[in-house]
């Protein structure tokens, strides 16, 4: 029994000593923006975004700048093309605008999970997510996710009142990659459970409720009339099928838009330099709340 006490002990030191030294990265914090934010205008509809057409529009990777006329808050804005290249073109970008911001926090998209510096390049690992903890673990800055959590998105689909089934549906179906097509029909349905069980298991309220690929089947026919099964369906190049589960799509992305909004806008008003990396599609459906919030 001592001999293991002492391993348990002096692994947990040699593991503490990688986290100070920044070999082993642990999960950002999520930011807690102050409860009273109101946004004004509103952040655009993920439905706006898409039926508008300003899907195809806009450039990727979308960028700008805002600065408060107040205390000298900022936020510099990286829309990227989510690619884990370090050669992307983008790479050179964020790399040279990080030194001219000389930011003061940052945030990234995703929960960026552990990574060992000494086994994985952090832009292979986890793209620009992994480009801005790398730059801001460097700098010894303050670094959170900006996303709600995934609690707290299935707790607020809950409480609008969806059925935790379908609501573990989604997110199963969300990994949806269009290769599909590439599996045989079996390995099809083991994909699938391995979705099933890496986005429900970690969640009381939705553990356990989908059992086998059968239920994914009923569930998609019931909800996406008129539409290929989803071994076939062409997402997310046609959006969701009109129903509940573009429904669900059109929330979630609403509770997380508004997040990092009131992240960022909280974190400015307090005189932060903030640079933030996210998708491009997150840059264009913000920016007009953050534009009429900073001033």
């Amino acid at each position: 029994m001592k001999k293991t006490a002492y391993l348990i002990i002096t692994l947990s030191i040699i593991v503490l000593t990688l986290v100070q030294c920044r070999v082993i990265w642990l999960p950002p914090k999520i930011y807690t923006p102050e409860k009273t934010l109101v946004l004004n205008p509103p952040v655009m509809t993920l439905r706006e975004y898409t039926t508008s057409g300003m899907i195809n529009k806009h450039a990727r990777p979308y960028l700008y700048h805002i600065t408060s006329n107040t205390n000298g808050g900022a936020v510099y804005i990286f829309g990227a093309e989510h690619s884990k290249d370090p050669k992307h073109p983008q790479v050179a970008m964020m790399d040279s605008i990080w030194k001219l911001f000389d930011p003061t926090t940052a945030m990234l998209e995703g929960r960026l999970g552990y990574l060992i510096t000494w086994l994985h390049n952090p832009i292979e690992k986890k793209g620009e997510s992994g480009f801005t903890a790398k730059k801001a673990k460097k700098k010894g800055i303050e670094l959170f996710t900006w996303e709600p959590g995934r609690e707290n998105e299935i707790n607020e689909l809950i409480h609008k009142g969806y059925d935790p089934k379908l609501i573990a549906a989604f997110y199963s179906l969300r990994q949806h990659n269009n290769n599909w097509k590439n599996f045989s029909a079996e390995n099809q349905n083991k994909e699938m459970m391995n979705d099933v069980d890496s986005k429900t298991k970690k969640y009381s309220s939705l553990k356990g409720l989908i059992t086998s690929v059968n239920e994914i089947d009923s569930i998609w026919k019931a909800e996406c009339l008129g539409v290929p099964s989803w071994r076939t369906y062409e997402h997310p190049q046609n959006g969701w099928p009109k129903g509940k589960l573009e429904d669900i799509a059109e929330l979630t992305s609403s509770i997380r838009d508004e997040h990092l909004c009131k992240s960022i806008i909280d974190q400015v008003r307090k005189g932060k330099r903030v640079f933030v990396t996210m998708g491009a599609s997150h840059a264009v459906t913000i920016e007009r709340t953050l534009r009429g919030m900073i001033q």
